[in-house]
């Protein structure tokens, strides 16, 4: 009797002739950011074989991995059916505290094992109440599952299971920037982003001496909780942005300043994208969060990007992102008093609406405004976070 690790995924299931490059992922992902002594696939399951490792450890780690749908804890037995007992009798010893009922329900993909599906989860349920007078049989609505799942060389035996986020591993769908301002949104724009399989690097834009050295740790604060998601680094990326912002202040009409100032970033962004081969950029923009969201301006500003650019919060409430950054870490982080560079220079009465024709014109007037782009993106620093840092 083994104490090992079942994991299970559901998404990648469905990829019909690419699951097993999926599948090939999830594991090297778990294997990076869970370091589990001994990983294999089985069966259309990953097991862990858990050696000298700690459940508890390896339930921490698990939570970083995108992909896995739930795990149990769980005994890697023989087909002998006093093992299995064993292992029954144990796994509900562990976990029968202020339950009442039970069920057993039996998987039976090795089908020369000489009991039924159906034939072992009578016999193990009749067994159980033999061994806790306190349990009963409810088949539709128990307090407790035991798990049994037989397989041509073992057979597995659990008790519930432990839900994760799904999704897809980080890394099967390429590589986007992400925009990471010091507010609440963009880090659970990335997180949604990691979720459905996208590698990230992040830009930031800051404004020194307007921003200080504090907000360069925020910022790096909030992509390490991010790198805790990624099997290999995160590299993030700070834009000193003051030079364009100063000149666009001078220059342009202060309600279409920070439109413009957006236009900038998204082209510095397509900049990022090309070095570091990118194909998409990722924003916490929220529709009608704030003047720059709305239908109008969204438009304008993404009129000079190459690439698309993926709004995954485009529909959130305001309270649920905030829920998910609290659940993700990020929240605490977020809120500290250390501004980014669209406070810093934030008009008083922003535009709700633009055309593109209209701040193209404005733009051709603009003769060093690309100049200064280009300079500062010279001047970017990067940084590398994450488990190979």
């Amino acid at each position: 009797m083994e104490p090992v690790v079942v994991v299970r995924y559901f998404e990648i299931g469905l990829k019909g002739k690419n699951r097993g490059y999926f599948e090939k992922k999830l594991i090297d992902n778990i294997r990076k950011i869970a370091r589990p002594p001994e990983i294999s696939k089985r069966y259309g399951r990953i097991i862990i074989r858990l050696k000298n490792m700690s459940f508890l450890e390896i339930k921490e780690r698990l939570k970083y991995v995108f992909g896995i749908q739930n795990f149990s804890y769980a005994y890697a037995v023989s087909h002998d059916i006093d093992e299995i007992k064993e292992a029954v009798k144990k796994l509900l010893s562990l976990n029968i505290k202020g339950k009442k009922t039970f069920k057993v329900q039996t998987k039976r993909s090795f089908k020369e094992f000489p009991m039924t599906s159906n034939e072992l989860s009578a016999y193990i349920g009749a067994y159980v109440l033999e061994e806790f007078d306190n349990l009963n049989v409810d088949v539709h609505n128990p307090d407790i599952t035991v798990g049994i799942e037989i397989k041509e060389k073992e057979a597995f035996i659990f008790v519930g299971k432990e839900r994760l986020y799904g999704g897809l591993p980080v890394g099967v769908s390429g590589k986007a920037i992400l925009l990471l301002s010091g507010g609440i949104d963009s880090p659970v724009a990335g997180w949604y982003m990691l979720k459905r399989g996208l590698k990230l690097e992040t830009l930031s834009f800051l404004s020194p001496p307007f921003t200080s050295e504090k907000s360069v740790k925020k910022i790096l604060d909030l992509a390490d909780v991010l790198s805790k998601y990624t099997p290999d680094t995160l590299r993030t990326h700070i834009v000193p942005f003051t030079e364009v912002q100063q000149y666009i202040k001078s220059n342009v009409p202060d309600r279409y300043s920070l439109i413009i100032q957006r236009r900038s970033m998204i082209r510095i962004a397509n900049k990022l994208s090309k070095k570091r081969k990118a194909s998409a950029i990722i924003t916490g923009e929220n529709i009608a969060q704030v003047a720059s969201q709305t239908l109008s301006n969204l438009r304008t500003i993404e009129d000079v990007s190459d690439i698309p650019i993926l709004r995954p919060l485009i529909g959130f409430e305001k309270l649920d992102i905030i829920e998910k950054a609290k659940e993700i870490e990020t929240y605490g982080i977020s809120i500290l008093p250390y501004i980014d560079s669209c406070v810093a220079f934030a008009p008083k009465n922003p535009a709700t609406k633009s055309s593109i024709g209209e701040l193209k014109e404005i733009e051709q007037k603009l003769d060093k405004l690309f100049e200064l782009e280009e300079k500062v993106f010279n001047k970017m620093e990067s940084y590398t976070l994450g488990r190979e840092s």
